[in-house]
């Protein structure tokens, strides 16, 4: 009679990680402008806008790549004197108050401390961040798949040697949760002030992350 061979499972998860160059960027920006009436402030504000839209198309960027992802209008009335109460603390604005954010898309790397120099420029008033990412990750995706589906096999084989079995097969595999592309550079920082030399900011490489579990069989 042939001796029974014990089946054992080893499930092990593992992370793999691919990096690549960034090839795409994203820029935030901040129109707000502040009047006595609503149609004054909207108008200030949609003068920048019109200013800022044609100066980034000049650069080469396209219209679609230029989104405003948000519109407020509200009102600050100034305060009003009671008699005995204590006077209340002096605001720097009342009135109406327009604000607008601006989402850019860059394809082209270099043009992104040009981009900023142009908002600046253009009447911008804050500028709320820079992010780089990758159009197309998947060949990133598919490297850190099968580096962590690697490791799992290194873990359940050093498993396995540990316990006198053997891997035999593979049982179920699944993939985990992927992080998308971590961004390379972020910066988010109030308008600066308008200097003489160009804005300049290096990306760093864009982090693609996988993880994987699998169920081994052993004996």
């Amino acid at each position: 009679m042939h001796a029974l061979l014990l089946t054992v499972l080893i499930t092990v998860s593992a992370q793999g990680r691919a990096s690549a160059a960034p090839d795409v960027a994203n820029e935030s920006f901040t129109i707000s402008t502040n009047a006595n009436t609503a149609a004054a402030a909207a108008s200030s504000n949609n003068a920048r806008y019109d200013r800022l839209m044609r100066a980034l198309e000049s650069l080469g960027i396209a219209h679609n790549d230029i989104r405003t992802t948000y519109y407020n209008l509200n009102y600050t009335p100034p305060p009003q004197p009671q008699p005995g109460a204590p006077v209340p603390p002096v605001r720097e604005r009342y009135g109406y108050f327009v604000s607008r954010n601006i989402s850019v898309t860059l394809h082209r790397l270099d043009l992104v401390g040009k981009a900023i120099d142009t908002a600046v420029a253009s009447g911008v008033t804050d500028i709320g961040g820079v992010s780089f990412g990758l159009n197309d990750n998947h060949a990133q995706l598919a490297q850190a798949l099968r580096a962590a589906v690697s490791d799992t096999r290194a873990q359940a084989q050093a498993m396995a040697t540990a316990a006198g079995l053997h891997i035999v097969r593979v049982k179920s595999m699944q993939q985990g949760y992927a992080e998308g592309p971590s961004p390379g550079v972020m910066m988010a920082a109030p308008m600066p002030a308008p200097a003489a030399a160009p804005t300049t900011i290096e990306p760093s490489n864009i982090d693609v992350t996988a993880i994987v579990t699998v169920t081994y069989e052993a004996q």
